[in-house]
């Protein structure tokens, strides 16, 4: 048996009024899962295995994600200001 869930989430940057140059990030995620369910626990209903999952994987943005764009946040203010002591990590490739 498989099942099948999905998340979204997107960054957006807005800033807080006009002429103002103070902005502010918003996040919004995409995670998609798809499972095979073994047999002992095809037995149980689909709506108990979908709402578990759907439990963690909200616990699981709720602490990846503030992390996420705080460093996203120190990465822009360190590129803003012009530091490039941090290197890249890839090439762009895939």
């Amino acid at each position: 048996m498989s099942d099948a869930a999905s998340m979204v989430n997107r960054v957006f940057c807005n800033s807080s009024s006009e002429g103002s140059t103070l902005q502010q990030l918003t996040s919004d995620a995409t995670i998609e899962v798809a499972i095979d369910i073994p047999f002992p626990f095809q037995a149980l209903p689909v709506e108990a295995i979908e709402s578990s999952g759907r439990q963690v994987l909200e616990q699981l943005l709720r602490v990846m994600l503030p992390r996420f764009l705080k460093q996203l946040d120190k990465d822009y203010q360190a590129w803003a200001s012009g530091d490039s002591s941090r290197k890249p990590l890839g090439t762009g490739e895939i």
